[in-house]
């Protein structure tokens, strides 16, 4: 085998040392140490009992909503008029607008309010999950069982821990 000839790492070295040592030697030998993938966090939260994400580069800021401000005449994917620290911000209801039915929340829901939109916004969820890291090489397309409307406003879904996580197509939420 060509890599009988290259120098091994040497078991009694320990630290960082001995891994940039390791480095420098795989390069020599000209053998690059292998690419890690890039992986985007995700910001989890449940919306009824299914968990659903979105990037972290989107978040401004989670807090708990004491009082939303229902607006006459909004399409039902409008939960109302958050006011977050002297702004007013408009709070997406997701379960309606995944169509879910109206959110089924405790007194005291969530509101992740978003950055990178012209207005701003938030999404009103049931409760925060974690942060989950995940490689664009691992979302698969949303399930071919879930209706067509619901599932353009995926980016798609990929496994995490022992189930699925649904990432959400912000922009698409968004155009409610």
């Amino acid at each position: 085998m060509a890599n009988e000839d290259l120098p091994q790492p040497q078991p009694s070295a320990q630290g960082p040392e001995a891994i940039l040592e390791a480095i420098e030697r795989q390069r020599d030998a000209g053998m690059a140490p292998e690419a890690e993938v890039e992986r985007v966090p995700y910001l989890g939260f449940h919306v009824g009992g299914d968990v659903y994400g979105l990037p972290v580069a989107r978040l401004r800021e989670v807090t708990r909503v004491g009082y939303l401000r229902r607006v006459p005449g909004a399409p039902p994917g409008v939960a109302g008029l958050a006011n977050l620290r002297g702004e007013i911000i408009c709070a997406l209801d997701v379960a309606a607008i995944l169509g879910l039915g109206p959110g089924q929340r405790g007194d005291a829901p969530f509101l992740i309010a978003l950055r990178g939109s012209s207005d701003p916004l938030g999404l009103l969820v049931d409760s925060i999950t974690d942060i989950y890291a995940i490689a664009d090489e691992e979302i698969e397309p949303p399930p071919a069982t879930w209706p067509a409307e619901r599932a353009a406003r995926f980016l798609g879904t990929a496994r995490v821990g022992g189930g699925f996580i649904g990432l959400l197509d912000l922009d698409r939420i968004a155009a409610v």
